[in-house]
């Protein structure tokens, strides 16, 4: 045999084998598909190695809901190497809220090698129940819920109105509230605010706009993880921008951290404060202590983490909901007015707004309800993991198979809601029009024991802020702008495209001194 033939057969020997193989994996994957397919709610097929990935489109919440018509409220989708579990009505929903097997999260971290540790709403199990209690704990003592934290919200409120009133001239709305919102936050975990031109603080909220706004493309890489390596190596994804904000948000954290740690005060004023608190209360046991070390549970990363978790979270989805708000506001200029006139009847216009008003503003709070309701700026949760084999109605849930809520299914349900894509208020008011009633099945901050532990201070901000401009300021949009009412793509449902807005002084009526 010459060495040309032999080269030869080398050659179809090797392509013997690699088609052996990749029969071999296609024949395996086959096997564990049909296998899969018979436990799990029916569903799409997709294909080897991707699954259903490539037919999602940017709005996964919008193809979620088509799949819904077609396979039922509860469907299987296989993303990547994951199945994933998707329920897009209100009782199979209500349902898995209360299912404590549906309450832990993936394993898997967003950005391996640059967040290592999780926040405590990424962790599973007995150490998301502790950090969860604490947290709240902490929460409740410097005043969530408390009319402390309103009068400092209520104050961070009357300085960022100034920032509105720009002489008749617009402003971009998104850029002036951004930093008032998450000052609210800072408040919390780290006992003080900024000033907007604060450096420090716009590098900060900039570094959480970028993480948040690469979060939702990044969850892909939880299923594909050899995909983020390819994406990066292409310059299609830019990881090195993604890890300077990460990193930044992580030592900003360290340094608030370090000089709470210096003033060593046993008061509690903020986050920081009480997570120390319990530190040192578990040095001093020794079956404790170990929790304290970096890969511990109450290490300083997991500190860091999660108050990076309460400032982008936090701050999100107030800024949201008011931004689909003020444009609301504009395309219904006759709800604006029915606010005006339960601003002008229950508060005037000489004292601060106080959220106890919402309980004789029964319109204002409908029109808060319907913004929450459309915009649904939070489509869709954080994936539940199944921590053993369950069932949600009829449906079997095998083990750590991941599980999704629809929030925008629920929220645009015919059978829930009289004409879904209707923007009204009055839906949420009694046939007398004296109050607001909040059904179960609104549930812009998830429900059940994951709810959003920052509800509580996002109502308050929400209505403040809302009322506030409108008792100061009528909206409208800069002379040759459009209003365009698409949402953008993102962790949260923002615009696509926000206007320029002009907030003009009311007048003839008293401007509330600050």
């Amino acid at each position: 045999m010459s060495p040309l033939d032999q080269i030869s057969s080398s050659s179809q020997t090797l392509i013997t084998a690699f088609l052996g193989l990749c029969l071999i994996y296609l024949i395996k994957w086959i096997v564990v598909t049909v296998q899969t397919i018979v436990s799990l709610p029916s569903g799409p097929w997709g294909y080897p190695i991707v699954g259903y990935l490539p037919f999602l489109k940017q709005h996964i919440y919008l193809e979620f809901e088509k799949l819904a018509s077609k396979y039922g409220p509860v469907f299987s989708v296989k993303l990547g190497q994951e199945n994933i579990v998707v329920i897009c009505d209100w009782p199979h929903m209500k349902e898995a809220f209360s299912n404590e097997a549906l309450l832990a999260r993936p394993e898997a971290v967003f950005f391996p090698g640059i967040i290592d540790v999780p926040s405590f709403a990424e962790m599973s199990g007995d150490t998301w129940r502790e950090h969860r209690r604490l947290s709240l704990h902490i929460l409740r003592d410097i005043g969530l819920g408390k009319n402390v934290l309103e009068n400092l919200v209520g104050e961070e409120i009357q300085t960022f109105l100034q920032e509105l009133d720009n002489d008749g001239k617009s402003v971009d709305f998104i850029k002036k509230l951004g930093p008032s919102v998450s000052n609210n936050i800072a408040i919390l975990l780290f006992g003080h605010k900024f000033d907007y031109d604060d450096s420090a603080k716009i590098k900060l909220d900039e570094s959480a706009e970028t993480t948040g706004r690469t979060f939702s493309f990044a969850s892909i890489f939880v299923f594909l993880p050899w995909l983020a390596r390819l994406y990066v190596a292409l310059g299609k994804f830019n990881m090195d921008l993604i890890k300077k904000s990460i990193l930044y948000i992580d030592s900003y954290i360290q340094t608030e951290v370090d000089q709470h740690i210096e003033s060593s005060s046993d008061q509690v004023v903020d986050y920081i404060d009480g997570y120390l608190q319990e530190r040192r209360k578990r040095e001093k046991n020794a079956n404790l202590s170990k929790e304290l070390e970096e890969n511990g549970n109450f290490s300083y990363g997991i500190l860091r983490r999660n108050c990076a978790s309460f400032f982008g979270a936090g701050s999100e989805t107030v800024l949201s909901t008011m931004t689909w708000a003020m444009l609301y506001l504009i395309k219904y200029p006759e709800f604006y007015d029915k606010i005006q006139t339960e601003v002008e009847e229950v508060i005037g216009y000489e004292r601060k707004p106080e959220y106890s008003d919402r309980n004789r503003m029964p319109f204002t709070m409908a029109f808060l309800y319907e913004v929450q309701r459309y915009s649904s700026v939070i489509p869709t949760n954080l994936f539940r993991r199944a921590s053993r084999d369950t069932t949600i109605g009829t449906y079997k849930i095998p083990k750590d198979t991941f599980v999704l809520f629809n929030f925008w299914s629920v929220h645009h349900d015919p059978k829930l809601w009289t004409e879904p894509s209707k923007f009204d208020p009055s839906r949420f008011l009694t046939e007398e029009g004296t109050k607001a009633v909040k059904p179960a099945y609104l549930v812009p901050f998830s429900g059940g024991k994951r709810i959003c532990s920052g509800e509580g201070l996002a109502n308050v901000e929400m209505f403040l802020y809302l009322v506030c401009i409108v008792q100061q300021f009528r909206i409208k949009l800069e002379p040759g702008s459009e209003l365009n009412l698409k949402a953008a793509f993102g962790i949260s449902r923002r615009p696509e495209e926000m206007p320029n807005i002009i907030f003009e002084r009311h007048q003839n009526k008293a401007k509330i001194n600050n």
